[in-house]
């Protein structure tokens, strides 16, 4: 028998999490197999009986049992029940096969499964005999745990952040690092297998930076808040990707920065957006809540209703007796144009409040793509004359983009509404989309939204899967609360209340286990529809 044929344990598909967590917790599941269904590979050997389909889970025990049940074979333990004993499986005992059949068929060369697996398997096929020898690693066992999935943004192609997580490529790498002279020919014909120029690879972003990198080291500047939402882990592969950040490139960069750092671009909805993947992030699952903006009732109602001649009611004192058509949207977290571009596919004009100055280029480069024009301001000074002069001389824009914290946006769009050389339609959305709350945002939301004719808030939260219900009721209490202490502070007598409701949750996408990212849509009356329900 050959001394490295492997254990393989046959179970009905409801035990296999079981029995793979016991495996697992050991560190004898092969991962560099995949589990399958028993007649991909072989019928059962050892009792002929089958209840049902089962699954094959591929060990690293030996077939031979080996030293790891030496003491149980000197007791004569047969070697299904040597094994469970050892998993802590008893109670399995009679769900549980084994087969000592020969697992090369599991190992054969496996079939190229899309573009990326059939360049790689050529390009480890022209890497030295020696080099696999040396290592005790064949090119079979890495192509075959190497994952499946990957995302191109042009002209990038990004793989997954487990891609080298394996025994195999752990050897390999450990002994040829990723960057060696060696490898780096793999992976040129890797990216030119799908057209692409560089390769990264994926990590997520961190709530707060500080966190854990790719090697396992933690960072020894003491973890804060990611309120930039820096994806401090992805890892170059192959390509140039420009200069490395520093604290002084991420807070301060130069147009020279912006020129030689790497860009890649993705499109979905036909809207183009771009960024710069070592100092931005950009998360594909959003395309969900990106596609209801383009089709939400509200903002289609929004629109429809500027084509008409809208009274917008804000102002510095509430009294503003200019109409105006169509409507704005303001995003206070706008990153490179995630949502705001969904918006502007319909609004009139769009206010974005972002810190990150590489995300506002990726804005400016994204807008720029769609054929929309921006106007970015870093510098905007608070003092009320100043504003005043500042907004006669604001550009009619698609995009007015401002660098600073959203907890100032009050003081510009008030400026903007007193300009008499611009002309602001009625503010009727405003989108909060940091996660894992968006709370600090509500107040200054709240008070963007038009007086007269109301609109929406769309928060988005991390809450708990069980949770969902009695959060809404809790943001629907707190921005009530904010609306009221606003009012209160201006002197409202009360007999008009304005009121706050959730129209819809909108569950995007799964955050982690058991959380969910939703987007409360909060509609906030304005003072007409006040009046229709006391008509």
């Amino acid at each position: 028998m050959n001394n490295n044929d492997r254990i393989a344990l046959l179970v009905h598909r409801r035990y296999v999490k079981k029995v793979k967590s016991a495996l697992e917790q050991q560190s004898l599941l092969d991962q560099a197999i995949k589990i399958t269904s028993e007649d991909t590979h072989f019928k059962d050997k050892e009792d002929g009986t089958r209840a049902g389909p089962r699954m094959v889970i591929p060990t690293t025990i030996p077939s031979n049992r080996g030293e790891h049940h030496t003491k149980k074979r000197k007791q004569n333990v047969p070697q299904k029940d040597a094994i469970l004993a050892d998993l802590g499986l008893v109670d399995l005992k009679n769900e549980v096969s084994i087969s000592s059949h020969t697992l090369k068929s599991l190992r054969a060369t496996p079939t190229p499964r899309n573009p990326v697996h059939k360049a790689l398997r050529e390009a480890l096929k022209s890497l030295p005999d020696a080099l696999f020898v040396s290592l005790k690693v064949s090119c079979d066992e890495l192509l075959s745990s190497f994952p499946d999935s990957y995302t191109i943004y042009k002209p990038m192609l990004l793989l997954p952040h487990n891609t080298f997580g394996s025994a195999p490529w752990i050897k390999l790498l450990c002994s040829h690092p990723a960057d060696s002279s060696i490898l780096q020919p793999v992976w040129k014909k890797v990216a030119g297998a799908v057209s692409a120029t560089h390769i990264a690879i994926n990590a997520g972003i961190p709530l707060e930076t500080g966190t854990s990198s790719l090697c396992g080291r933690r960072s020894p500047v003491p973890p804060k808040d990611n309120i930039l939402r820096s994806p401090v882990n992805i890892a170059p592969l192959y390509g140039d990707f420009g200069p490395l950040p520093t604290p002084q490139l991420h807070s301060t960069p130069t147009r020279t920065d912006f020129d030689e750092a790497f860009w890649v671009s993705h499109t979905q909805n036909g809207i183009h957006q771009t960024w710069a993947p070592l100092y931005t992030m950009f998360s594909r699952g959003n395309i969900r809540e990106k596609t209801r903006l383009l089709n939400l009732p509200s903002v289609l109602d929004s629109i429809r209703a500027g084509k008409g001649k809208n009274k917008s009611s804000f102002s510095s004192d509430n009294v503003h007796d200019a109409y105006k058509a169509g409507c704005t949207a303001v995003d206070l977290y706008a990153g490179i144009g995630y949502f705001a571009f969904s918006y502007k596919a319909g609004v009139s004009k769009v206010l974005c409040w972002e810190l990150n100055p590489w995300s506002i280029e990726g804005l400016r480069r994204g807008a720029e793509r769609n054929g929309w024009t921006t106007q970015i301001f870093a510098d905007y000074l608070e003092e009320d004359e100043a504003g005043t002069e500042w907004a006669n001389k604001v550009e009619d824009a698609d995009f007015l983009v401002f660098q600073q914290s959203n907890e100032y946006a009050l003081s510009p769009i008030v400026a903007l509404h007193s300009s008499s050389n611009f002309t602001l339609p009625p503010i009727r959305h405003v989108n909060c989309g940091f996660l894992p709350s968006s709370r600090l945002s509500w107040p200054t939301a709240i008070k963007l939204i038009d007086a007269d004719l109301g609109g929406w808030i769309h928060a988005h939260e991390n809450v708990g899967i069980h949770d969902v219900e009695q959060r809404k009721q809790e943001v629907v209490a707190e921005m009530q609360n904010c609306l009221d202490q606003w009012k209160a502070e201006e002197g409202s007598c009360g007999s008009y209340r304005r009121r706050v409701r959730c129209e819809h949750v909108e569950r995007v996408k799964t955050y982690a286990p058991g959380v969910l990212h939703v987007v409360f849509d909060i509609r906030v009356d304005g003072l007409r529809d006040v009046e229709d329900s006391l008509a």
